[in-house]
């Protein structure tokens, strides 16, 4: 497997990694230790990860993180040897289908990888005609392979739009034990923090809120390009309790989790992936522990949210109503009713059609 990021954790590269081990293969994840501060190596529940340097390199850079990039799938194309099956989390990894031949290769679409090159500056001219070259060349590799996996049918729609079929693997974790609630309500949101405007929304809401009225206070926990911005807003909005953490493991979820009433999972619709059918991981996440999430309404993610009663969802800027939902949420307990077992049989199904 190789993966863009440290997988330090990356929920997905490692419930996958160990659902193949658990079929007896053995696994090896090449991670990209961008920022240089991780462990090079460590075995995960019997995957190997071997985490790769080439220079410090940020993420939603353009040429920094382009170079970046090359250069890691260039160390990582050196050392794939005698190996049955190359899995590619994302397009980024793609072009190391020249590294290997005669041997089956999955894609697995994580996201429209395309559309993170725009965030950043989404006006830019420079920006749109790179992702653009991005797509294109997402297109060309992908007819090239053997399975492709996304992590929404939405996406697996937007693929078959394109003539790639496509099987749709959701990010569902397992159930765990549900969790009693804090002592007063607390709005979560654990993850990367891409852009402002999501967060400046909730600011709004919680402004909202008068004083005879039970404010939650907010918990963010999770690292960057705008992690610095977004703590700005909420220390300099007095009126809200925030704490603001950085990154986190993944076996401190479950702490953190015991630390809020609900999950804040809204992202603005001008991100290309949102409406094409991205669903927020920690949705699932926070409903295997009982916690409901608030959402974008008319569109995928809401549509689930709503149909499996794991929350709310709330139209893109609509304060007032965001602050209503936060309200009726409050000390709302929600069953994940679909979990990981049924992502594992899809997986499993369409892994055994490799025969590796």
């Amino acid at each position: 497997m190789a993966v863009s990021n440290g997988c330090a954790p990356d929920p997905r590269v490692l419930r996958h990694a160990r659902w193949l081990v658990q079929e007896k293969h053995e696994v090896t994840v090449y991670a990209f230790d961008r920022h240089q501060n991780l462990e090079l190596s460590e075995v995960i529940d019997g995957v190997d990860i071997v985490r790769i340097r080439v220079g410090k390199t940020p993420y939603g850079g353009l040429f920094t993180t382009w170079r970046g990039v090359k250069k890691f799938r260039e160390k990582v194309g050196k050392l794939l040897k005698d190996i049955d099956l190359l899995y590619c989390h994302d397009a980024d990894m793609l072009p190391l289908l020249k590294s290997v031949k005669d041997i089956p290769v999955i894609f697995d679409m994580h996201d429209l990888h395309h559309t993170w090159i725009l965030m950043k500056k989404p006006k830019s001219v420079i920006r749109r005609i790179f992702a653009l070259c991005m797509k294109k060349r997402m297109f060309s590799l992908a007819k090239k392979v053997d399975l492709i996996i996304t992590s929404s049918p939405g996406f697996t729609t937007w693929l078959s739009h394109h003539n790639l079929d496509s099987h749709s693997i959701e990010n569902r974790p397992k159930n765990n034990d549900k969790l009693d609630f804090p002592s007063s309500p607390v709005i979560g949101y654990f993850g990367r923090v891409r852009e402002k405007a999501p967060f400046l929304l909730l600011r709004d809401a919680l402004l909202n809120f008068s004083e005879d009225e039970c404010k939650p206070s907010v918990l963010i926990a999770g690292d960057g390009i705008h992690a610095n911005e977004v703590a700005e807003i909420f220390n300099s909005a007095t009126e809200i309790v925030s704490e603001i953490r950085g990154p986190f493991l993944e076996s401190e979820l479950p702490i953190m989790m015991s630390e809020i009433s609900l999950m804040f999972a809204m992202y603005s619709p001008e991100r290309g992936n949102i409406t094409e059918g991205a669903l927020p991981s920690k949705m699932f996440e926070a409903a295997s522990y009982g916690r409901p999430s608030i959402v974008n309404k008319g569109i995928l993610m809401g549509e689930i949210c709503e149909n499996e009663g794991l929350g709310s969802s709330v139209f893109w800027g609509d304060v007032d109503n965001l602050k209503i939902e936060i309200m009726r949420l409050i000390g709302t307990s929600v069953e994940l009713s679909v979990d990981a077992s049924r992502e594992h049989s899809r997986f499993i199904e369409e892994i055994n059609k490799l025969k590796i």
